[in-house]
């Protein structure tokens, strides 16, 4: 296999565990939707009070926001990562110990929209975001390790 071929596939694979990790906090904060959403309906038909029901709704609401987040940043990533390709601009950064990195080049009016929304996704799924101009640096850490 080719060295550009092998670096290809590196950052494929590196993508590839952003988006697992992604669609597992979604997953997580959507569950949390349809549970509080149940307590509420159970709770309102036994005739429970709106301050009672209150708080179920509320983190149900913050769980649709976390939804929100990683569904915008994993369409911002996805859209880039198919464009960074496209280009050739995808690619793999030699690794620094047990982490990962991809870069990619974000253009465009929008890149600034882009990268705020692939920021906030990666907060959520402990990746790390660097931003050199139009390239966009991805570390992805073992999971349960911070890059605090």
């Amino acid at each position: 296999m080719t060295e550009a071929r092998s670096t290809d596939k590196e950052a494929i694979q590196a993508v590839r565990e952003i988006i697992r990790r992604a669609g597992h906090e979604l997953r997580n904060a959507l569950s949390g939707v349809s549970v509080n959403v149940e307590v509420v309906r159970s709770r309102s038909e036994r005739g429970s009070s709106a301050k009672e029901l209150g708080s179920f709704a509320d983190r149900a609401t913050l769980q649709v926001g976390v939804a929100t987040a990683l569904t915008d940043g994993l369409l911002a990533l996805v859209s880039s990562v198919m464009a960074a390709a496209a280009d050739g601009t995808l690619k793999s950064v030699p690794p620094h110990g047990a982490q990962s990195q991809t870069e990619l080049m974000i253009y465009g009016e929008g890149a600034a929209v882009v990268v705020s929304d692939i920021e906030r996704l990666a907060s959520l799924i402990g990746v790390s975001v660097e931003q050199r101009g139009k390239r966009v640096i991805l570390t992805v850490l073992p999971e349960g390790k911070s890059h605090s």
